[in-house]
């Protein structure tokens, strides 16, 4: 097995350093019974405090009913995975007309397409507001799917762009000439090809979604909780990290830690052929 030389090593310590460097302050804060200025570490652990506390201070809390946190998260996951599959739904086919097809207009309807990346979120939050208070769309569940379709798509059509400019027209010619009908061949064909896609855009839009905090707050109108705006609330007020605000983040961030291990799974270089050689 080849070695990594000591430029790699290094470059290896620091990526590795700056995904899992934050969230140490974090896990410490989460298990700690005192945490105060200038101390670099925990002046006081949770065990040391076992005849007082039975368990660490922050996520006694966070799983009790009061913090509302399974609800929240419920919520997070739902809406997650609704904005996933809707996201998909309409940006298959704006990719694959986007990629092989020329027509008049086409830049500007790409640059509509990038636009919500370039327009700040409180201009977009504050315009979606408007017009769904006046069809009386505010606070629901509804709502927020919606919201948060707008900064999900950008990114999920770029990635399937990519990758519908990548996907090798013969062979659908072929399978068209074999006599396929078009969904079998996106079936049998397009879909297996376009999968890693699929999943690292998926990716994109679990992370986006469960961090969406001002969409959610606008359109939700304070009757719709994610972990995103339990951890704002808990947050606006400033002051020092707490135990419980360390472990709202690490809930937070969960979902897409998860999403992001599976994903990595799933996607492997042999899904390619895979994907063609099934059924």
């Amino acid at each position: 097995m080849k070695t990594l030389s000591l430029r790699g090593k290094l470059l290896l310590l620091f990526f590795l350093t700056s995904i899992v460097g934050p969230f140490i302050p974090l896990l410490m804060a989460s298990i700690s019974f005192r945490w105060g200025w200038p101390d670099l570490i925990p002046s006081i652990w949770w065990w040391e405090k076992r005849d007082v506390v039975a368990t660490p201070l922050a996520w006694d809390y966070i799983l009790s009913p009061v913090s509302r946190i399974v609800p929240a998260l419920g919520n997070t996951l739902f809406i997650a995975a609704a904005v996933t599959v809707i996201s998909l739904l309409l940006a298959i086919p704006a990719a694959r007309v986007i990629a092989r097809e020329n027509f008049r207009g086409k830049s500007l309807i790409e640059l509509a397409f990038a636009s919500p990346l370039i327009v700040p979120e409180i201009a977009v939050g504050i315009g979606m507001y408007l017009v769904f208070v006046s069809l009386g769309m505010q606070g629901n569940l509804l709502a927020v799917i919606l919201s948060h379709l707008v900064p999900v798509l950008p990114y999920l059509i770029r990635v399937l762009v990519g990758i519908y400019a990548e996907l090798d027209q013969s062979m659908l010619d072929q399978a068209e000439l074999l006599g396929a009908s078009p969904f079998q061949r996106f079936l049998k064909i397009e879909l297996p090809l376009l999968m890693p896609g699929v999943i690292a855009g998926a990716l994109f839009a679990v992370l986006i979604s469960t961090n969406v905090f001002l969409l959610t707050f606008y359109m939700g109108q304070g009757q719709i909780e994610t972990l995103a705006t339990i951890l704002f609330s808990k947050l606006s007020g400033g002051g020092s990290l707490d135990p419980v605000s360390a472990g709202l983040t690490i809930m937070v961030s969960l979902p897409g830690l998860l999403f992001l291990i599976l994903s990595s799974k799933t996607i492997r270089e042999d899904v390619f052929a895979g994907g063609i050689s099934r059924e």
